[in-house]
């Protein structure tokens, strides 16, 4: 039950983010190193205060993992649907996340098997019809290709978590800081465009600089307390956060497959609090 309100609280605070994101209006990976910048003297500050942490080097494997997962979401919404590569993506990670975790920890139980499901289900309800002319094929390997990034630093922060005692905190925090310095190199090629960044989204960047965090953190913390798998299937809460936030002030329309969806995503959920 801990880890399904640790994980229930991230993903009210990932939704939220998304939702800046979403109305800032833009998929350029400028926005992306504006909030990622601007976490970093927040990070360097957290950093003076608890220190790095053992096993330092293992926040830098989670930045390239991370750093690689938002680049390939932004190339994934530049070319397709987020109605098929975001629920693709969230429903395809916790099945990945288990076969590939599975000899090592073990299969889950069975109501966590059955969490499991039902959210992949209800993600595979909620993906509704592709936009008309685009290649649902090519949507659906752009969400799989999010996907395997999700499940690469799932797997890596569990382990860092569970076999290398890091400290969330300082992990975290050391992270956001090689995220910011790796971002920068990105956008160098770009860096004419940066000042009109700052001027249109500097707002938005600054809330998601602190919810980005703070949804990761209670994930990390969520990681000493479930296996990865029973963690990646939870954490598609968010997408029924996201569902009822757009509903709420996006004005999205509501359908029945979309309702549904979130309705047996819950049901999941209840079943993954019962086998934890």
């Amino acid at each position: 039950m801990t880890a399904l309100l640790l994980l229930g609280a991230s993903a009210l605070l990932h939704a939220g983010w998304n939702l800046l994101v979403k109305r800032s209006g833009t998929d350029d990976v400028l926005y992306v190193w504006l909030y990622g910048v601007l976490a970093v003297p927040v990070a360097v500050v957290l950093l003076l205060v608890v220190g790095p942490g053992p096993a330092w080097w293992a926040a830098l494997v989670s930045t390239t993992l991370h750093t690689g997962y938002a680049i390939a979401l932004q190339r994934a919404y530049a070319g397709a649907n987020l109605s098929v590569v975001y629920p693709v993506s969230r429903g395809a990670a916790p099945v990945l996340v288990l076969a590939v975790s599975a000899p090592v920890v073990g299969v889950p139980g069975a109501w966590e098997l059955a969490g499991i499901a039902l959210v992949v289900g209800g993600l595979a309800l909620m993906s509704g019809p592709v936009r008309p002319g685009s290649r649902p094929g090519a949507a659906v390997l752009a969400g799989l290709g999010v996907a395997a990034f999700i499940t690469a630093y799932t797997l890596w922060d569990a382990f860092a978590v569970t076999r290398l005692d890091v400290e969330p905190l300082p992990y975290l925090a050391l992270s956001s800081l090689a995220q910011g310095v790796l971002l920068t190199a990105v956008v160098l090629p770009r860096r004419a465009g940066i000042p009109q960044a700052v001027r249109t989204h500097w707002r938005g960047a600054l809330a998601i600089t602190f919810l980005v965090p703070a949804a990761y953190g209670l994930v990390l913390v969520a990681l000493e307390h479930a296996t990865p798998a029973v963690v990646a299937a939870g954490r598609s809460l968010n997408v029924v956060f996201a569902v009822l936030l757009g509903i709420w002030l996006l004005h999205e329309p509501r359908t029945p497959r979309t309702l549904a969806g979130a309705a047996v995503i819950v049901a999941g959920a209840l079943a993954l609090a019962a086998g934890t």
